[in-house]
């Protein structure tokens, strides 16, 4: 019985820690989105405005766009 509840307490105290890993994993993705994914998706779409006042850039603009687009989605991680 001793067992038991010892190997209960390791299990709740195991889970206690892989949630606190859990939440501090998210908590470094959402930081390195916003400090390094959010301006390179700032200048990729600045570079797609100016490209696109270009007749022959245009499709290259459209790029930046998708571009920014990707480094912005919440269910893929940046990688420059």
């Amino acid at each position: 019985m001793i067992t038991l509840i010892v190997l209960l307490a390791l299990l709740i105290v195991f889970m206690a820690i892989g949630l606190c890993f859990h939440i501090a994993g998210g908590v470094l993705k959402l930081a390195f989105k916003l400090i390094f994914c959010l301006p390179c998706a700032v200048i990729c779409v600045a570079a797609g405005i100016v490209l696109c006042c270009t007749l022959i850039l245009i499709p290259v603009g459209i790029g930046c766009f998708k571009l920014a687009g990707g480094l912005l989605n919440p269910f893929r991680m940046c990688v420059l």
